[in-house]
Parts: structure tokens; sequence; C-alpha cells
């Protein structure tokens, strides 16, 4: 009787035991997890956004994924869906970055990663880790745009997946000076006219450099995802005004650098259409006030007579210089990031 009870008491303890063993939360044991980090190991340089230098902004926002295991015999399956990944300070996870529920890697096999940023934009059609689509409106948006693409061994060397986000649009800002001014002159309003405004940028499996393009889809095509009534606006966009005006000081330098987001695209169009323009209005001051506005069309060749294309990750700025008589225009045309381009144009 006496080893009965002893019995059941040890099997009472035991299972008290168990129960709070399972129920007690534990640090996530990140060696066989797959996580993720915006800089590959080999580099101390981050996605950045186009008002600052560090990523603040970036992390703000949650990124989302899509990702494929491929076995030894070359079939893929589905490891990721659309799983958005938000920063954290938490010290659990070891690279700022988390999602749930979290996933391990497979013991063999290759992986291969698509993600873009912000995890709000809008994604068309079925995206899967080989072929995304995504859409920007510029009537309706004017925030950044990044995407992503790796591929890696499974458990990438014991590393995070390294997820170097790379800028899809285009930054666009107008300045003006008027270094021998007799006059005072107050711009008062801007806005851009007879550009595409909307459109898709996809990716495909088949790319050679998957995540390196701004080949962004417009209308009807084979490749098309988008298709408004009429791609190219001529109404105001982008448009800016004040009251009391800004003055045009005698050196672009000392006139405020504020970029707008526009589509990667070609500024030459057909015959007949609208060339892409810049209209102001500006308040002329000399005896009485005069207010004149102009509108001057965007140059469509670069200064080695190539056309001109905004493409995505640079910055293009038009210098507009005020004369009593005349408007000159120059463009000036600089990378994103201010780092050293390592493939093509967009990668930093």
């Amino acid at each position: 009787m006496l080893k009965r009870v002893t019995y059941i008491l040890s099997l009472a303890v035991a299972l008290v035991a168990c129960s709070r063993e399972d129920n007690t939360p534990t640090s996530v044991d990140f060696s066989d997890v797959i996580t993720f980090g915006t800089v590959p190991t080999n580099t101390s340089r981050a996605a950045t956004l186009i008002s600052n230098s560090d990523e603040e902004s970036f992390r703000a926002e949650p990124f989302s994924v899509y990702g494929d295991w491929i076995n030894q015999n070359g079939a893929r399956v589905e490891m990721f869906h659309d799983v958005k990944v938000s920063y954290t300070t938490d010290d659990k996870a070891p690279t700022g970055w988390i999602y749930d529920p979290i996933q391990h890697w497979q013991q063999i096999g290759d992986y291969e990663f698509r993600a873009y940023w912000p995890a709000s934009s809008v994604v068309l059609g079925t995206a899967t880790a080989r072929t995304l689509a995504l859409e920007y409106n510029m009537l309706q948006r004017n925030d950044d745009m990044m995407v992503a693409y790796v591929h890696c061994p499974t458990k990438n060397n014991g590393q995070p997946v390294g997820l170097n986000f790379h800028h899809t649009l285009s930054a666009v800002a107008v300045k003006f000076q008027a270094p021998n001014a007799e006059c005072e002159y107050r711009v008062k309003n801007l806005f851009f006219t007879s550009l595409n405004y909307i459109g898709a940028l996809p990716y495909e499996l088949t790319d050679p450099n998957p995540d390196v393009t701004d080949e962004w889809v417009y209308a009807d095509g084979a490749r098309s995802y988008v298709n408004p009534d009429n791609i190219m606006a001529s109404e105001r966009l982008r448009e800016w005004s004040s009251t009391e005006g800004r003055l045009a000081p005698a050196s672009a330098n000392d006139y405020p650098e504020e970029f707008d987001l526009f589509l990667p695209q070609s500024l030459q169009v057909e015959s007949g259409i609208a060339p892409p323009s810049i209209t102001f209005t500006i308040d002329v001051k000399w005896a009485t006030v005069d207010t004149i506005t102009m509108t001057v069309a965007l140059p469509t060749t670069n200064s080695a007579g190539e056309p001109m294309v905004w493409r995505a990750g640079k910055k293009y700025i038009y210098i507009i210089t005020v004369q009593p008589d005349k408007f000159d225009i120059e463009v000036r045309t600089t990378e994103w990031d201010e780092v050293d381009a390592s493939v093509g144009d967009i990668e930093f």
C-alpha cells in the first residue's frame, strides 16, 4: 500500500513538472530559424529613404516577403506568402526584424526570397516568390517603394537572409535661381503635366537580374498588369503653391530642395502629344508686381544627346534660371544614395 501511494505521488510531481515546463515562456532558439536583415553581412550600407540617411523611417513600416524552398529535385514549396516582417527592439529578435509564425530552415536545398516595402504597397495578380507585380499611382501616393531579391542555400551559411532593398522610383526636384536679378522673383505655384502616372513593376523568374530593373508597364501588352483609360496625366501632378511664394535666390543652392517621387519613364513622347512639362507662376516685383505663368518642357535628351529617362534610384534636379527676358533650364542627375552603384543603376 505504501509503495502504491509513493508511486502516485511521484507521478503527480512529474506531471506538475511537465506542465510547468510547457507553459513557461522561453527565448526562441534562432540557430535554425530563418531570420531577415536589411543589410548583407559584407557591407555596412542599409536601405535608406530619400529624407534620411538612417533606417528610422524604414523600420517604422513592415516589409513583406514571399519565399520558396527548392528541394534537391528542383520542386518548389512556398514557405512565405506575403508574410509581414516588422522591426522590434525585443532582444529575442537577433536582427531586429520579426515575423509570425517563425519558419525553420530545411536541411537541404535552396531558397528564393522576394520582398517589397512598405507592406502596404498594392500587389497585383497571383504573387509568388517567382512572379510579383507592384502597382504605383502617383495621383494617390507620394511615398517610397522598394524591393529586394535574394537566392541563397538552405541555412544561408548560418547568416540572416540579407535583403538589400532597392528603390523602384525616381526622385525629382525643381529649384530656382536668379543670379543677375534686378527684380525680385517669387515662385507662387508649380506642377508637372503629361507624365505617366500609373504603372506596374513586374518581376519574373526569367529576368536576368530580377531586382535590378526599372521596366515599368504602363498599358496593354504581354506583360501588362494595369489598363487605365489614360496612363498619361494632363492634370496637375505634384502641385505646390504658396500665398507668399518662395524667393528665387542668387544661387539654386539656397533654394529649398524638396523631392517628389515619380514613376521611372522616358521623357520623349509620340508626335502630337504634349511633352512632359513644368508649369510655374512667378510674381515679378520691380516698380510694380507682375504675375507670369510659364510652361517649360522638360529636356528630352541629356548632355550626351541620349534620350532623357527618369530611372529608378536616381535623383533629378531641375535648375531654372530666371532672367528678365527668358528662363533657362538645366537638369542635374545624381544617385539617390550617395554611394557607388555595384550593379546597374539602382543597387546600393
